[in-house]
């Protein structure tokens, strides 16, 4: 395949996911980019765009690699456990690009009254569609058993994993009690451990405030709503007394207070044991999510995660580091003091203190990680910058009149990125154990979003049920163990010391 028919390609995959975001079409493999959040799928799209013109525009009729290119290449061929554990990172991405046609809780056809519909990639269908007299979207667990039930000539066909990445478990709610100034369930002579909410008088399906309990007390994060469902408070509590407090809507949310009914209730959702039966073939969560789909979705968020930050630091890093080192100079010396200065940020500090304010979502997430990551990037590309304007073909390329622009991103800048290639595994797998590292401490994504880290901090707190602890760590370290041997190959591969003989 030439480069110019990659380019077309990557344009036609641009448009075509495009078109489908737009349309609001959840097609598998084309809303990839949209898996994380809209800002990032645009993001990605836009990128892709530039990537397949520029290939189009550029590229030449068939692909032309280097005598030493190839060599690398044949190298990291031949180490196997690199190149088998890129193989199964590759398989895996795909795996994940299928989205709702292998984990969802849409139906991938329904046949009703000699009409087919596909709901995994098509709109909301409400339940009126198929003879129901809801009017909220369809519970396609629900209606293939109907179906079932009365013997009936439709049928729904139902993804391999029946149920959604974010908590997806038929509810079961009881009413709290407080009893010597401690949380209690029905029934129950334990004190209560886990989320609990009050509802709105006026409208019993919309949340008011939702907290969190640790041994009957409130502890960690409660968010609160107005009628319409928009957040309009946070606090934090810790042993039951209230720490930190933000309001959203300018004093409004305390007039919400006399709307909310007197009863605090709470979904109940009993860890269940792996099942092939139900479905739920790792078991579910204390928080009512199926195990196995919020592995996947917790996979779909890391590529996303990935892509958008090694995208953003490697940017930063080849501008700022190529500029630093070309110049030299005054700019050089200021600009290794500003980025030593900003190294020495408390990051976490920062995370804690955006995550009070707003509830941060993957690529905000993404963009604070990448502000406080590049500087090694730039150090790197900074110091082959350096080594690269003082060779004899720079100067060369002076003296025959070129200007800075194309001596620097046609002569120094080509021969001074190649050391990203070796980079880039490494920091795809700091940004899968950054993330998951802030979810755990719960600075990270909302806590209806699917994550790896949150699933570890559920799994630890409770060792009575080890199917969540267990399936978290094997797959992360699965993850990370792919990654850091592709990343041993390449390095050893692509390399040069290692394959240079000095004289």
């Amino acid at each position: 395949m030439s480069p110019r028919t990659t380019g077309i390609l990557i344009l036609f995959y641009a448009a075509l996911s495009a078109l489908c975001q737009g349309l609001a079409l959840a097609v598998p493999v084309l809303k990839v980019p949209f898996l994380g959040d809209a800002w990032a799928g645009w993001i990605i799209l836009a990128g892709l765009a530039l990537v397949g013109g520029f290939l189009l525009w550029r590229g030449h009729r068939q692909w032309q690699f280097g005598p030493l290119t190839l060599k690398q290449l044949a190298r990291f061929k031949a180490i196997r456990r690199g190149y088998a554990s890129f193989l199964i990172l590759i398989g895996l991405v795909a795996v994940a690009s299928l989205d709702g046609f292998i984990v969802g809780k849409r139906a991938l056809i329904v046949r009703y009254e000699g009409s087919y519909y596909f709901p995994f990639v098509t709109k909301v269908l409400p339940a009126t569609t198929f003879g129901l007299k809801d009017d909220s979207e369809t519970d396609y667990r629900k209606l293939q058993q109907q179906f079932r039930d009365t013997k009936s000539a439709n049928w729904v066909l139902l993804p391999f994993v029946p149920y959604d990445a974010k908590l997806d478990t038929p509810e079961v709610i009881v009413a709290l009690h407080e009893k010597e100034g401690l949380i209690y369930a029905e029934e129950s002579t334990e004190p209560f451990d886990g989320r609990a909410y009050t509802v709105f008088r006026d409208k019993p399906q919309q949340k008011r405030q939702e907290f969190i309990y640790r041994h009957g007390l409130k502890q960690g994060e409660m968010r609160g709503w107005n009628v319409a469902g928009e957040q309009v408070e946070k606090a934090k509590y810790e042993k039951g007394s209230k720490v930190s407090y933000t309001d959203y809507s300018d004093g409004k949310a305390a007039a919400l207070e006399g709307q909310a009914g007197d009863k605090l209730q709470a979904v109940i959702y009993p860890p269940s044991l792996p099942s092939w039966t139900q479905g739920h073939f790792l078991g579910t969560t204390s928080s009512g999510g199926d195990v196995l789909a919020i592995l996947f979705g917790g996979w779909q968020q890391a590529i996303i995660a990935a892509i958008l930050y090694v995208t953003f630091v490697f940017a930063v890093g080849v501008i700022v580091g190529g500029t630093l080192g070309y110049f030299g100079g005054l700019y050089d010396l200021i600009g290794t003091r500003l980025i030593e200065i900003w190294s020495v940020l408390p990051f976490l500090f920062v995370v804690m203190i955006i995550s009070s304010i707003v509830s941060p979502s993957l690529f905000v997430l993404v963009v604070i990680i990448s502000a406080f990551s590049w500087m090694g990037t730039t150090i790197y590309i900074r110091t082959a910058s350096y080594k690269e304007k003082a060779r004899d073909y720079v100067a060369s390329a002076r003296l025959l009149g070129a200007g800075t622009g194309r001596v620097i991103f046609k002569h120094i800048l080509p021969n001074s990125i190649a050391i990203l290639v070796t980079l880039a595994p490494f920091e795809v797998a700091a940004i899968i154990t950054e993330l998951a590292a802030l979810d755990f401490l719960g600075f990270g994504l909302p806590p209806e979003e699917p994550s790896w880290g949150r699933l570890l901090r559920e799994g630890t707190e409770d060792f009575n049920y080890p199917w969540i602890v267990s399936s978290a760590f094997v797959a992360m370290t699965t993850a990370l163990v792919l990654v850091t041997f592709v990343g041993e190959a390449v390095r050893e591969a692509f390399d040069p010391k290692k394959f240079t003989t000095y004289r």
